[in-house]
């Protein structure tokens, strides 16, 4: 074992001003049961000086606490060897914040004919097999148009099932309960690009003037309280 090698704990780049701040150890390690809120939203995340597109996967009230604490990831474990692509954050609005659903018109051209329709699920027999040395493999945020709106999701692999064959798309969502083949339709499977995230966009994340906060969070009545 050697100083070079971190074997104690991933590397991190340093935080700068105006970063999204990462909950202390004394908070997560409170005496007590937390109350977690399994939630998952698109959003973007101040690191490093600039906004990241994350997903916001649990929201957290640790025991005794008045703060809510959110799981936030921006990539996969297995593309970032060195580091640590997600955290624990303290909750924030200001580094912390949703990314807008998309509110364009439905496309005129087929299967939509300007309806929204959902995306098309492709049967898992009809996916073909897997690349064996992995190269479907993938991590991309998206959003996914099923159930009759839009879902914040992952696309974890991308294949052509066969020569002229559209792209199909592993896609999960629903807080990780869903999950499916995909027809990769750009229009109903909308991946993020890593930079699509322009650094103090004007109105980003202005959904409405909320946090994207679960019933009980910051600014939302507990379940079952009067509105």
């Amino acid at each position: 074992m050697t100083s070079a090698v971190p074997f104690s704990r991933p590397v991190r780049p340093a935080p700068v001003p105006g970063d999204a701040e990462r909950a202390p150890r004394e908070l997560m390690t409170l005496p007590g049961a937390s109350r977690d809120i399994r939630r998952w939203r698109l959003v973007e995340i101040r690191l490093s000086g600039d906004w990241k597109p994350a997903m916001l996967t649990v929201w957290r009230r640790p025991p005794g606490s008045t703060v809510w604490v959110v799981h936030v990831r921006w990539d996969d474990d297995a593309t970032v060897p060195q580091g640590q692509p997600w955290g624990w954050f303290l909750f924030d609005e200001r580094t912390v914040r949703p990314l807008p659903e998309p509110d364009d018109p439905p496309p005129a051209r087929a299967p939509f004919h300007g309806v929204w329709r959902d995306a098309l699920t492709v049967p898992a027999e009809l996916a073909g097999a897997p690349d064996p040395d992995g190269a479907d493999r993938c991590w991309r945020l998206a959003w996914v148009r099923t159930g009759g709106g839009w879902r914040s999701g992952v696309v974890t692999a991308r294949r052509r099932p066969g020569p002229d064959v559209p792209w199909i798309a592993l896609t999960r969502w629903g807080e990780d309960k869903q999950s499916s083949w995909l027809l990769y339709d750009p229009a109903a499977v909308r991946i993020l690009p890593p930079a699509d995230v322009p650094g103090d966009r004007p109105g980003a994340g202005a959904l409405g003037g909320a946090a994207p906060a679960p019933a009980g969070g910051p600014g939302h009545p507990e379940p079952g309280a009067a509105g």
